[in-house]
């Protein structure tokens, strides 16, 4: 069984990616530290696509913990989530 490549996204690569999966529609120049929440970012999107589609594509597993508003709030906040979380799992 193939295990999950651990990445460790920046947050302009999750900006990328999330306009790529149809989560939220981003402009081009986000910034980093931009809010998802006014950007569109909802309780129903989270737990619909983007906990699934992380998982996915970064080989993490997110926690009912993990789903704060103070983690997903920013493109940053959600890639550090993803080190921390990609850190913990390759320890293991």
């Amino acid at each position: 069984m193939a295990t999950a490549k651990h990445l460790s996204p920046s947050p302009t690569e999750l900006i990328d990616w999330l306009n790529a999966e149809g989560v939220l529609e981003l402009d081009w120049d986000f910034p980093d530290d931009g809010d998802l929440f006014a950007a569109g970012l909802n309780s129903n999107t989270v737990l619909q696509c983007m906990v699934i589609a992380v998982e996915d594509k970064y080989g993490v597993v997110l926690d009912d913990e993990d789903l704060t508003r103070v983690n997903l709030a920013t493109p940053a906040t959600l890639a550090n989530l993803i080190a921390v979380k990609s850190a913990a799992s390759s320890a293991t």
